[in-house]
């Protein structure tokens, strides 16, 4: 008599299937992430160069020099000569919201995919194109913006100051970044930051975390916003420029 055979898997070959299946998927999915992360950084650079462009549309208009002046403190609001110079209690938003609407058609351009600094953002332009005369529209309003800016530079300032980044750590005069992504200036996990220059190009920065998590300006020992080394031979960033974050 002829024995009769079965086609179905055993038990120890199910396992053995779904064990290989988990080695796969262990390797696959770290290389997913780091696809997904290296996305959202592409978006953020396209970003971060696109308000760099609206910045030098600015200092076209206004004697070369990019926003120095706080929005909503002139008379008229929207008057930029007779606005009050920003200062260390001021934010980003409040030198950005001088590219809306003129400048920049969109709030969305100021989001950092990711970051704890810009969960908010809502594009409110039907605001900012409301009713001539009423109540200042809610534009670049905290939680609408993760980019940090540098002050008191103009279009013909040396081309590799940074002027614009991924906002830092709220409250560090050191201006660091985080490793917990889940905590404004850690969007990338203190191992990388986004950084736009005056002359509108950009890059993916490395972040050193030997001394203090953050991005050392090219060839020295400090901080590429370190506002402290004016003097020669660094003629690098002075007092007056300030590191502004989001609000």
């Amino acid at each position: 008599m002829k024995r009769k055979t079965s086609s179905a898997f055993t038990l120890i070959e199910l396992l053995i299937v779904i064990a290989i299946i988990a080695i796969l998927a262990s390797f696959a999915l770290p290389a997913f992430l780091g696809v997904q992360e290296r996305a959202k950084q592409t978006k953020d650079l396209s970003n971060g160069k696109q308000i760099a462009l609206a910045l030098r549309q600015f200092a076209l208009d206004n004697n070369g020099t990019f926003p120095n002046r706080k929005y909503g403190t002139g008379t008229p609001t929207s008057d930029y000569p007779s606005s009050t110079i920003l200062g260390n209690g001021d934010s980003s938003n409040d030198a950005f919201r001088w590219l809306i609407p003129t400048y920049i058609a969109t709030e969305q351009i100021f989001l950092v995919p990711g970051s704890a600094w810009s969960p908010a953002a809502d594009d409110a332009l039907d605001a900012v194109f409301g009713t001539p005369g009423a109540a200042e529209p809610a534009t670049l309003l905290a939680g609408e913006n993760g980019y940090s800016y540098m002050t008191a530079l103009n279009d013909t300032s040396n081309a590799t100051f940074p002027l614009i980044a991924d906002g830092w750590v709220p409250g560090v005069a050191s201006i660091d970044y985080a490793t917990d992504k889940t905590v404004k200036g850690g969007v990338w996990g203190g191992q990388k930051a986004v950084v736009i220059f005056v002359d509108g190009s950009g890059q993916v920065m490395t972040v050193n975390d030997k001394v203090a998590i953050a991005v050392l300006r090219p060839a020295h020992t400090y901080n590429i916003f370190d506002n402290g080394h004016a003097a020669p031979p660094d003629n690098w960033f002075g007092t007056l420029n300030l590191q502004l974050n989001p609000l």
